[in-house]
């Protein structure tokens, strides 16, 4: 087994700075959605200085607009794709959430118009009194959650899908979106 072939060729810091030059340089893209994974297994501190450089982008592409004939879309959502509310809700913690406020009040002031924690509910028994108080607060901090599942027969036969989409609503997430196979 070759390690060496797994070690990325390019470093986090470099592909941050190309994927960000992509929508700064895109005439179409209005919407970011930032998961890698989870984009809340980052630390606050990776965190913030990712969601800088988007900050970053978004008012360089602003100000090239201003001296363009034909406008670029400019960023109108910031989507963080997450299931820690759903198996780690811990991690919402206080610095987190401060992370994500300045960022929500910072990118209001440019324009950006939706701050959306994306996550990843399969099942109600999920919903736990401690992802409930993440979700209240992440709900707090000015950000939409909205949720992804996806769909299986065996579930909807059972009325669970359904039973889990009324759950998510009663927290106050959107069930924005089901993948079926």
């Amino acid at each position: 087994f070759d390690l060496e072939r797994l070690k990325p060729k390019q470093s986090w810091a470099s592909k941050l700075e190309e994927l960000l030059y992509y929508y700064e340089e895109d005439s179409q893209l209005r919407d970011i959605l930032i998961t890698g994974g989870d984009a809340l297994m980052s630390t606050d501190t990776s965190l913030k200085k990712m969601l800088k450089q988007v900050l970053e982008m978004v008012g360089r592409k602003i100000a090239a607009n201003k001296n363009r004939t034909e406008k670029y879309a400019e960023i109108n959502r910031v989507r963080l794709g997450t299931r820690l509310p759903v198996y780690l809700p811990q991690r919402v913690t206080p610095q987190l959430l401060d992370v994500l406020s300045e960022f929500r009040d910072a990118g209001k002031k440019l324009g950006i118009k939706q701050f959306v924690i994306q996550t990843h509910f399969e099942s109600a028994m999920e919903i736990t009194p401690e992802a409930k108080e993440a979700i209240k607060q992440l709900l707090s901090a000015g950000w939409y959650v909205t949720n992804q599942m996806v769909f299986t027969s065996a579930a909807a036969q059972r009325g669970h899908t359904a039973k889990l989409r009324k759950v998510l609503n009663d927290i106050g997430v959107v069930t924005y979106y089901t993948f079926s196979v």
